[in-house]
């Protein structure tokens, strides 16, 4: 019996220190599985710390990524602009080119018939001046007659100076050498009478009428039937001085043997030699 119960206590012993082992096994597991479990919730948490953070990091991009993609857009319209205004520029210059090149070709053109005129002008310029040449001589022998025939005849001078002094005699039957003269100047283009010997009525209302059709050539004859009318009647009145006149012999000619045709031809005359009265009548009185 004491055996039996000694085997008892032992085996007991035996079963209470295993027990005790397992106990110490299974907390020595639950600190260790505990500690595993703290472990991986810390690295859970690290991780779910980490996936918030790049997911702020990431909306950031999504961002970044929209507004370089809007930028990308408005650069690719720009540059669709620049290329369409290229396009254009291009387009312009080659019409500009194709102008110009219009223009020099007519210009060249132009200029070719410019130069043809030239000289189609020259050749006419040249047998104008030569037709001119051969009138002049003709005009200078016909104008040579004429100052004969109205110095020894009708008793007519023009004297030049400052100014053009007409000088008449054979007017007066009774006198034939008598000298009846009158004085006319232009000034800026418009006759004014500076003197008549002898004086005749109404002589500064007969200087209007050059002056408004600039036909010299009735004057003269107007004026010379005044001074005739006056020597007729014995109005001879004194008259101011005509200064300072240079003698110009140029011609003599009586207004009543002038016809119609020789008034036409003074007046074409004046009109030509309107800045020397007295060659211009000279001129005309030889035609």
């Amino acid at each position: 019996m004491a055996d039996a119960a000694a085997d008892l206590r032992r085996r007991m012993k035996e079963q209470r220190a295993a027990i005790q082992r397992r106990f110490i096994d299974s907390r020595n597991w639950a600190a260790a599985a505990s500690s595993a479990f703290s472990a991986a919730l810390l690295e859970a948490r690290s991780i779910a710390n980490q996936t918030v953070s790049n997911r702020a990091k990431l909306s950031e991009q999504k961002q970044h990524l929209r507004k370089l993609e809007s930028d990308l857009a408005q650069a690719l319209s720009v540059q669709t602009s620049r290329r369409s205004k290229h396009n254009l520029m291009t387009e312009s210059i080659l019409k500009t080119t194709a102008t110009n090149e219009q223009l020099t070709h007519l210009v060249t053109g132009r200029r070719a018939t410019r130069d043809e005129c030239m000289n189609a002008i020259s050749i006419q310029l040249k047998d104008i001046e030569s037709l001119e040449s051969e009138s002049d001589t003709n005009e200078d022998k016909n104008l040579e007659k004429a100052l004969i025939w109205y110095n020894k005849f009708l008793g007519f001078q023009v004297v030049g100076g400052e100014g053009v002094k007409f000088m008449f005699n054979k007017i007066d039957v009774q006198s034939p050498d008598k000298e009846c003269y009158f004085c006319v100047k232009l000034v800026e283009g418009r006759y004014t009478l500076v003197q008549c010997v002898p004086s005749v009525d109404g002589a500064e209302e007969l200087v209007k009428d050059p002056n408004c059709n600039n036909d010299l050539y009735k004057f003269v004859r107007v004026v010379r039937d005044r001074l005739q009318a006056a020597i007729i009647s014995g109005n001879m009145l004194s008259s101011s001085f005509c200064a300072d006149l240079s003698s110009i012999t140029s011609s003599s000619f009586s207004a009543s043997s002038l016809d119609s045709t020789s008034e036409n031809n003074i007046n074409r005359s004046q009109s030509k030699n309107q800045e020397c009265p007295v060659k211009g009548l000279a001129k005309s009185l030889a035609m």
